[in-house]
């Protein structure tokens, strides 16, 4: 049984009077791939800021590798989680290389010089996420999307055993989002990365999620499986729309197909 590296009992926080999370308790296991499901304004950023030591909640207690974020020092902390924002600010006067290179970081600081081990590291994230042949441009030239998957392989060059991806596929298209899911299923399986991805893509985190937190409102509603947690009853409570709910006919997955109002049983 896989030991749970990510741990949160009866976590809380309000922004000013307004209630964000609310009695949120979730655990999830080594090398997991875990998705936190919801829409818009349902807490999942907030939750992914206290367990990254960002935040702390008003209430309530969060662990990573069994201790509180805040007993970690940053270096410390950076070996065991990486994060990977919505927006990540790349306006950095660097290269694709360099900027990916500074996911070493916490193996030997600014000022160590790249062993042959971190350069390994920095070409695997780059092939991983298709970056190769941008490598030598700058940061300022690229696409959003582009962005993106920089940010991400700069997350997998820092080797932590943790990654915490907020809507990490948000500026991406359909092929590029399926490759993110890839790289991140492959990491799961042969390195034992645990990743925490927060989503309100219900087609994809079907697909390759292993665990899905469907949260609403700041509070979980479900957990478990795909097929156990993504039910027509479940998304109309947490989306607020109708959808069916059956089985991929090639993978076997739960397939989320919503229903356009007023079209049930048209063709």
């Amino acid at each position: 049984m896989r030991d749970d590296l990510l741990t949160a009992r009866d976590v809380t926080f309000r922004y000013g009077e307004r209630d964000v999370l609310v009695g949120v308790d979730l655990r999830v296991g080594e090398g997991k791939v875990a998705v936190l499901l919801g829409p818009n304004g349902a807490g999942k950023s907030t939750l992914l800021k206290i367990f990254s030591g960002l935040q702390r909640p008003r209430s309530g207690e969060v662990a990573v590798l069994g201790r509180p974020p805040s007993s970690y020092g940053r270096r410390e902390m950076a070996r065991i989680l990486s994060v990977v924002g919505q927006d990540p600010p790349l306006d950095f006067p660097m290269s694709v290389e360099e900027y990916v290179m500074l996911g070493r970081f916490p193996h030997h600081g600014f000022f160590g010089q790249a062993t042959a081990l971190d350069r390994r590291e920095v070409d695997r994230a780059m092939a991983m996420t298709s970056l190769h042949e941008l490598r030598t441009r700058g940061l300022g030239e690229l696409s959003a999307g582009e962005r993106q998957r920089t940010a991400v392989a700069r997350a997998i060059a820092q080797g932590a055993r943790v990654m915490l991806l907020d809507e990490p596929t948000a500026f991406l298209d359909i092929y590029h989002r399926v490759a993110f899911y890839e790289v991140v299923t492959r990491l799961s399986e042969s390195c034992g990365v645990t990743a925490l991805i927060a989503s309100h893509d219900l087609v994809l985190c079907a697909e390759y999620g292993e665990q899905i937190i469907l949260i609403a409102g700041g509070k979980v509603r479900a957990v478990g499986r795909p097929g156990e947690v993504l039910t027509s009853s479940n998304i109309r409570d947490a989306f607020g729309v109708d959808a069916v709910c059956d089985r991929n006919p090639v993978t076997g997955s739960v397939r989320v197909t919503p229903v356009r109002k007023g079209r049930e049983g048209k063709p």
